[in-house]
């Protein structure tokens, strides 16, 4: 935790497991043993050992949306992030959220302080205790014997009004200088047995970082009473009739406020206040089946795997009318991404839809108080045209360092971008530079460039686009050039299968999702080259050719140079791959051609993990046997093109 909005939202999210652990146990009450009460205190420590929000991810409620909101009404544009459950001051406090967290630290140091004084001042105690007389050891070892517990070492100190276990790594029973009674011993005898007083340095210590929380302070003592409630369970266990009630009368003179709080000893449960409740626990003692405690593992682990686990937080509802209020961006900037790929379809439907809501989602945080403080309705994304609200792709993605990514976000336009007349049978597509990076723990996305647009004859899919941008390999041969353009494309399966109203067929029918999935993968991912020719000579020399015909084929380093590739010729038209790995295309040509031929494409790709997907090796260069009126007329290398 850097400053107070984290630790407020690491506070709320430990308080919601801890009100509904109070719930759990009021109804388990008498229904499972005492030691599952005080075990299931663990799944609380770990809530308050785990940092709150982390991926996403909420326990029970999206607490970091109130957190939002109040950080927004006092103008904080920052990202809350908890990547530590215990405070650390960056720099010296300037600002009033800054000073009130560094006195929320300033009295987790105090508390700590007090606690560890409280065990110096008890260890000076037991260093002028003595030896306790043979009879008194012979005691305690014959008790310890008799249930299978290890005696640690045996101190005697005046004046108290019973034993304890004080140490961890070198625990010693302190008795009073009186003889005790066989029941206290065993009761003590058992918190050795357990390491109580390990458990009670960890209570001791979680209160301290949630000091100022009324209601972890108020757990901390029920789990203090549970603890003593269990060895309570253990003792009347092992005696019977007016024994048990003779135990009863014992603890009231087992009070010890003297050592009450402190840390890394048994006296940490023996106050006052906390004898009436486990005489009430005496009264209603009963066995529990041995079956229980399997019961009770499992109820833990339930619960453990659950509240830890949490909840992903997803995509914000899809409003007609999106709302421009601060609880709405409150729950946009909670929801953030968490993945790359989930940055990039965010950013994309936030273009699509011009949505502030979905551009708060994944901009970096210097760009957040612009975006909430706007008069603007929506949010302009620059797109000078309305995308269709259909998959978008991202081109060419590469990774420039680690978590940052690049790529060319490219969609189809409905209608011609400003400047440009509409032309039938051409596309217009809309493509923009953009990159996504990690920001304190969540993806987003600010663009390179201002959109571009394309105008094509070429469908846009998810297999290229030979007009778009890419990777060009390029070489001449007289008036021959010939330039492939390599390039991925990656998706996001955004489609959502449906019911057929007509047949009542579940997923018979698929809609496109368009609102942001902050957690989505890239689906699929394909590399596709373009083969384009162009003649540099006249017209008159084109005439002369009425055929042409290539060949195509990738190497990539550590390959060896092919010899020849495979041609497939013949009397017509075609294109397509062999089996050498090339591809493989043949034109006729009418008089009058242009200096321009598509020839041919090629490539693959596929399903996988993003690892996978990403790891599409770039060819070194090309090779290419160009054919003229159905003869070999030169076999060429084509290298990257020097960028101008």
């Amino acid at each position: 935790m850097f400053d107070i909005w984290g630790f407020l939202l690491q506070t709320l999210t430990v308080s919601g497991v801890a009100a509904l652990l109070l719930i759990i146990k009021s109804l388990l009450k008498d229904k499972l043993p005492p030691k599952w009460h005080f075990s299931v205190w663990s799944v609380l420590g770990i809530i308050i050992l785990f940092p709150a929000g982390i991926l996403s991810r909420y326990t029970l409620f999206n607490w970091q949306t109130i957190i939002e909101f109040f950080k927004l009404l006092v103008k904080d544009y920052s990202f809350t992030r908890v990547l530590f459950p215990f405070p650390i001051i960056k720099d010296v406090p300037h600002t009033l959220a800054e000073w009130i967290f560094f006195v929320y630290f300033a009295g987790v140091i105090v508390s700590l302080f007090v606690y560890l004084l409280s065990y110096i001042k008890l260890r000076v105690v037991l260093s002028k205790g003595s030896s306790p007389d043979i009879e008194t050891i012979s005691t305690i070892n014959t008790i310890g014997h008799k249930y299978k517990i290890k005696p640690c070492k045996i101190v005697m100190v005046a004046n108290l009004p019973s034993a304890f276990v004080c140490g961890i790594i070198r625990p010693v029973l302190v008795v009073p200088d009186k003889t005790p009674d066989e029941k206290v011993i065993l009761h003590e005898l058992f918190h050795l047995k357990n390491k109580d007083t390990f458990w009670s340095i960890v209570i001791c210590l979680l209160r301290c970082l949630h000091w100022c929380n009324p209601l972890i302070a108020y757990c901390a003592n029920l789990a203090i009473n549970d603890m003593e409630s269990r060895c309570d369970q253990f003792v009347l266990e092992q005696l019977e009739g007016e024994e048990r009630r003779d135990y009863g009368r014992i603890l009231l003179s087992m009070s010890n406020e003297r050592f009450a709080k402190t840390p890394g000893s048994t006296c940490i449960n023996n106050g006052g206040k906390n004898i009436r409740k486990r005489i009430e626990a005496i009264a209603r003692f009963k066995k529990y089946p041995v079956g229980m405690t399997l019961v009770s593992v499992c109820v833990i682990i339930a619960l453990s795997c659950s509240l830890v686990v949490g909840v992903q937080a997803t995509s914000v509802p899809d409003n007609a009318y999106e709302k421009n209020d601060l609880w709405n961006f409150a729950i946009t900037k909670s929801t953030y991404c968490t993945t790359p790929a989930g940055a990039f379809d965010t950013y994309g439907k936030a273009v699509m839809k011009d949505s502030r809501s979905y551009r708060i989602m994944c901009a970096p945080e210097e760009e957040q108080a612009e975006l909430v403080e706007t008069d603007n309705y929506h949010w302009h994304s620059g797109c000078g045209g309305t995308p269709e609200s259909s998959n978008f792709y991202i081109y060419n993605l590469e990774m420039p360092e680690n978590d940052v990514y690049e790529g060319l976000l490219v969609m189809k336009l409905v209608n011609a971008p400003d400047g440009y007349e509409w032309v039938e049978g051409k596309h217009y597509l809309a493509h923009q530079k953009i990159r996504a990076f990690k920001e304190n723990g969540r993806w987003v996305v600010t663009p390179l460039s201002k959109f571009d647009y394309t105008a094509t004859e070429q469908t846009l899919g998810r297999y290229g686009c030979a007009d778009l941008p890419g990777i060009v390999y390029t070489n001449t041969v007289d008036d021959f050039k010939i330039d492939v353009c390599f390039q991925t494309i990656y998706t996001i399966n955004n489609e959502t299968p449906v019911e057929d109203d007509m047949f009542g067929l579940s997923g018979s029918m698929h809609r496109y999702n368009n609102t942001p999935v902050p957690n989505a993968e890239f689906s699929y991912a394909y590399d596709n080259h373009e083969t384009k020719l162009t003649h540099l000579g006249t017209q008159e020399e084109r005439d002369s050719i009425n055929r042409i015909g290539i060949a195509v084929k990738s190497v990539h380093k550590g390959e060896e140079k092919p010899d020849a590739l495979t041609y497939v010729g013949g009397k017509y038209d075609s294109s397509m791959s062999t089996s050498d790995g090339s591809s493989s295309a043949v034109r006729t040509l009418e008089p009058g051609w242009g200096p321009e031929i598509l020839l041919s494409g090629g490539g693959g790709g596929g399903g996988g993990t993003f690892s996978q997907l990403l790891n599409i090796d770039t060819p070194e260069y090309y090779v290419a046997d160009l054919y003229i009126n159905n003869e070999l007329y030169a076999q060429m290398e084509l290298h990257l093109q020097e960028e101008e």
